[in-house]
């Protein structure tokens, strides 16, 4: 494929991941031919419009030359590998002082943001892109997000969405601003600079750009194909998530597309337990009403390459570093492998991780085989809902009302829907058992590990099982919580169910998160955990969460047992 580019999406505002993809030889060495970083658009100053406007400080004047030499060094060490060199930026996001230099010029006084319908926004960028083009000749391209602007790394800049996505912009006032966006980029970059745009149609609900096929054509069909002018989708219709269907985006149209992959998924663990997907982005995920995956469309001639994510995306933890990313790097290896020969299948591809990069006899690389492919059904079983899940419904959503991402988890705020379908659809039994389910196939998992020969590299041996153990202390935890939540809000809303067997769950649960909470001290180099609190964004306040949850059920239990 043409194209096999990696990125880290290091978390906002936080130091930058230890990983072994940070080194453009280890790329290389697993088939990529691309590396993708961020933030190329802050290092400008846009002297040749505005001179002496940015930077103005010391302060200013100091992070960008510190800026531009993380970039320079970042550019001849990919290079020097025999990389691409690709640059994800967000649009628009600018210096905030030449922001407030053109204001009057830049944002729409109705909406105070930044609009592409004024023209000097796109005059601005084109002297951006001019500038960026020639501080930076050896770049070969830029990835380009619409719908968000993370300004957390980058302490001298605004900006917000080039595309406004909120209900407020009609939806024919959204194509139209996208496809003025694109013509301009088209233009600008792949014409003028004859480098090439990734342009992204993020996004993480099936109605706008990213997985609605109407809105993606009527964008992209006003658009002339040129070589250089790449649209990525991501492989599932919603974000990264299980229970969701195989884009429909994909392979539409008239332009060439890359397909995105995360392979640290941050709905489920980040690598801080066993979690292998490749087999179901290449073949497709079992729970798939149309099983479909990157084998089905490998033929096509707009399948141009692949884009992962090896580590990163989402928010917070679990933490894993380059000590401990193997489910990251398995996920890794097995996409590119693929896209550098569509011809081979996942069992070759595994086979081939577990002996050349792990060092693993045939025998051992059959348990390892085996743990990775029951993670899959694990993790399903553990996080989703599947009588939930696979249920009617108008459009594609979160499975199981997101209640776990990153490292939290969510309490009553997020479970209260999927358990008032499953009280109404009388699935309490099934729902429960589900979960016990997942815990039997991690207890599987932790057996077979003990059965590694003494073969098996020690460090290798270490981060299996304690990835495992992981997975199974903590979704031992989920299962009793899930007894005491579900029976517990049922009980809440006027059934009548044992009060025993919830104060049982209730007990379970405090053992079992215990014991989860005590697993490094027996494992050093495990993950990060998981809090038992609900997501925000940084710096607000953390809901409470399954700690709430949990809580309010003892509460409950308490009062009637008063009564």
């Amino acid at each position: 494929m043409d194209y096999l580019i990696d990125m880290i999406h290091h978390n906002p505002g936080e130091p930058a991941f230890d990983s072994a993809f940070l080194d453009p030889s280890h790329l290389k060495a697993y088939g990529y031919n691309g590396q993708a970083f961020k933030h190329i658009n802050t290092a400008v100053t846009f002297d040749a419009i505005a001179p002496g406007v940015f930077p103005a400080t010391p302060e200013e004047a100091e992070w960008l030359t510190l800026t531009r030499e993380r970039l320079r060094q970042e550019i001849s060490d990919a290079k020097a590998a025999g990389l691409s060199v690709f640059y994800h930026i967000d649009l628009f996001v600018l210096p905030t002082r030449i922001l407030e230099h053109f204001r009057d010029r830049l944002v729409d006084p109705d909406t105070g943001r930044i609009s592409i319908d004024l023209p000097f926004t796109l005059e601005l960028h084109r002297v951006m892109l001019d500038e960026m083009f020639n501080v930076f000749p050896e770049v070969d391209g830029l990835i380009i997000r619409v719908g968000e602007t993370y300004l957390f790394d980058t302490p001298h800049h605004s900006g917000n969405g080039a595309v406004w996505y909120s209900p407020e912009n009609p939806v024919e006032n959204k194509i139209r601003q996208f496809v003025a966006l694109l013509r301009f980029l088209r233009q600008e970059v792949c014409e003028k600079h004859g480098k090439t745009i990734i342009h992204r149609t993020w996004d993480t609900w099936p109605n706008r750009f990213h997985a609605n096929r109407d809105f993606y054509l009527r964008v992209t069909d006003q658009i002339e194909p040129h070589e250089r002018l790449i649209f990525s989708v991501k492989h599932t219709q919603v974000d990264f998530h299980r229970w969701v269907e195989f884009n429909p985006c994909l392979m539409q149209g008239q332009h060439r597309q890359v397909v995105e992959v995360q392979c640290q998924r941050e709905y489920e663990g980040k690598g801080a337990y066993p979690n292998y997907i490749s087999r179901g982005v290449i073949e497709g995920f079992v729970e798939q009403a149309e099983c479909k995956g990157l084998r089905d469309i490998q033929d096509h001639p707009l399948f141009a390459g692949i884009y992962t994510w090896s580590r990163g995306g989402g928010w917070y933890g679990p933490y894993v570093d380059r000590s401990n990313e193997l489910w990251c790097d398995l996920n890794a290896y097995g996409i590119t492998q693929w896209g550098r020969d569509p011809g081979r299948s996942e069992e070759e591809i595994f086979g081939a991780y577990a002996g050349e990069i792990l060092g693993m006899n045939e025998a051992d690389a059959r348990i390892f085989r085996r743990i990775a492919l029951l993670s899959s059904d694990a993790v399903l079983k553990g996080k989703c809902c599947a009588v939930y899940d696979c249920r009617e419904k108008e459009q594609q959503c979160y499975p199981t009302n997101q209640w776990m991402r990153d490292d939290v988890l969510h309490g009553f705020d997020r479970l209260e829907q999927p358990f008032e379908y499953l009280r109404a659809m009388n699935g309490v039994d099934e729902a429960l058992r589900e979960k016990v389910e997942s815990v039997a196939l991690w207890q599987e998992m932790e057996e077979l590990c003990r059965t590694f020969s003494p073969q098996v590299d020690e460090a290798t041996r270490e981060v299996i099982l304690s990835s495992v153990e992981y997975g199974l202390r903590f979704f031992t935890a989920v299962e009793a919580a899930w007894r005491a939540l579900l029976p517990g809000w049922c009980v809440m809303q006027g059934d009548e169910i044992s009060s025993e067997s919830i104060d049982r769950a209730l007990v379970d649960f405090d053992q079992a998160w215990a014991h989860y909470e005590a697993l490094s001290s027996k494992h050093p180099r495990c993950a990060s955990l998981y809090r038992a609190v609900g997501w925000a964004w940084p710096n607000q306040e953390l809901p409470p969460g399954l700690s709430g949850a949990v809580a309010a059920v003892k509460q409950h239990q308490h009062t009637v047992a008063q009564i």
